[in-house]
């Protein structure tokens, strides 16, 4: 196929699946249950593959106000998991007789998380004190033997796949003591980057899936050499029999958003509630708009002195070499007259580069000395709207219950915390096409490595 049709393809696609209406699924659906919901996003996904979603819980009120708002007909438990399994149980019970087909679960990963300066370091005090919170994914045992799922799904970052839990003086990996918990499932995990599903953005995630023993279609999947998430559609170089990344570029030229401009507050603004950005003053706007554009250059790479214009100033000054004045369009601060490079990544106060997928959506989207958060050509990071987008949140999706309270940050935030929804809308249609016993779906499953 033509790369550039198949680009478009790609697009069109995942325009469509934004502008979706929402359809509610019937009675008869398979059910499912979310743990660690947030505000649920990722569940919309699995509700337009056709789940019927039962019961979610989730920690924190602001999180679950927007949920509800999005899954009125589901039973909503605010409050730890920890200390609330019964209650999950109780909830769904009530709400249906029939075997809950599938179990979700979003565990928090901050200890984890490729944001966390910390990561990688787990004998640290900060790493002890996220041990716990790291660990979280064993929470879903008791509900798993109070329901009996079908099938188990967990997203989380990739460290969880290494991850050690230590119980009774014994280190084991954290996933294998989830399937010595619950031998009555047989437990496949992988990691994925989304982009390899045509979403454009880089956004690496471990998925595992639990499979109860007693489904027909277990055994026949693994004789075929399949497992239980979609097989990829896209690569970097298209090959084989993929369709190319979408890249920030594509994506952003396709949208066709309103341009913006964090050189005034009025150009940082436009009509839509989530289309505006941060503006900043003069030392910060010439930082960002010093960066050539398309290029993925961050602004420690700016080489041209913007008090005489000498060029090229070397690379990790923070004073001009001629004149002897702060590189104010790079990252520095000035203390005491004196002016000192900000420490930060490789990755800081750097332009997305336009021939790739967008850099992974974060809470920090907002920050320009975040990874890679610089718009790829106008001098701004990206709006909510745009982050919304990249995070394939249907545009039909609810946040009124944070905007009616002024609260457009927390939006950001929960933004960066999701799964793309498209993902998991993927994901639910293959399973929902197994737990149906649909032949075909077999076909739609990645292979083993």
């Amino acid at each position: 196929m033509n790369s550039k049709r198949s680009t478009a393809s790609s697009i069109r696609a995942l325009r469509a699946f934004l502008n979706r209406r929402r359809r509610h699924p019937s009675a008869s659906a398979p059910t499912a249950v979310s743990l660690f919901s947030g505000a649920g996003l990722s569940d919309m996904g699995y509700c337009l593959a056709g789940f019927r979603l039962a019961v979610h819980v989730e920690l924190k009120t602001d999180r679950a106000e927007i949920g509800q708002a999005n899954f009125p007909e589901s039973t909503w438990i605010r409050g730890d998991l920890r200390v609330c399994h019964e209650r999950v149980a109780e909830a769904y019970r009530a709400r249906t007789d029939t075997r809950l087909a599938l179990l979700a679960a979003t565990p928090p990963c901050q200890g984890m998380s490729s944001s966390n300066p910390s990561r990688g370091k787990r004998s640290t005090p900060e790493a002890r004190r996220h041990a716990a919170r790291n660990a979280l994914i064993l929470e879903v045992v008791p509900v798993a033997k109070a329901l009996a799922p079908r099938v188990i799904v967990s997203e989380n970052v990739r460290q969880i796949l290494t991850l050690d839990t230590e119980i009774d003086g014994e280190k084991l990996r954290t996933l294998d003591l989830l399937a010595r918990m619950l031998p009555e499932y047989r437990f496949f995990e992988t990691v994925i980057d989304v982009a390899d599903y045509g979403v454009p953005q880089r956004r690496y995630r471990a998925i595992v899936v639990g499979v109860h023993q007693d489904e027909p279609w277990l055994a026949e999947m693994v004789e075929q050499g399949r497992r239980p998430w979609p097989r990829p559609t896209h690569s970097m170089t298209g090959a084989p029999r993929r369709s190319r990344w979408v890249t920030v570029r594509q994506w952003l030229e396709g949208m066709a958003y309103p341009p913006l401009s964090s050189q005034t507050l009025e150009a940082a603004r436009d009509g839509h509630p989530l289309h505006f950005v941060p503006h900043y003053d003069r030392d910060r706007f010439l930082l960002v708009s010093s960066i050539p554009p398309h290029t993925g250059k961050s602004a420690y790479a700016n080489d041209t002195c913007p008090t005489c214009g000498a060029q090229p100033v070397p690379e990790g000054r923070a004073v001009c070499h001629v004149c002897q004045e702060p590189m104010r369009n790079r990252p520095i601060v000035v203390e005491r007259g004196e002016a000192r490079l900000i420490k930060g990544f490789r990755s800081s106060y750097r332009r997305m580069p336009s021939d790739q997928p967008a850099s992974t959506v974060t809470t920090n989207s907002s920050h320009i000395g975040s990874d890679n958060k610089i718009h790829p050509w106008e001098h701004r990071v990206l709006s909510i709207l745009e982050t919304a987008d990249l995070q394939t949140v249907p545009k039909f999706y609810d946040w009124s219950p944070a905007l009616s309270k002024g609260k457009s940050y927390l939006v950001r935030n929960v933004v960066g915390e999701a799964f793309p929804t498209y993902f998991a809308f993927l994901h639910g249609q293959v399973l929902r096409g197994l737990l149906l016993g649909a032949n075909r779906a077999f076909s739609h499953l990645a292979r083993s490595e």
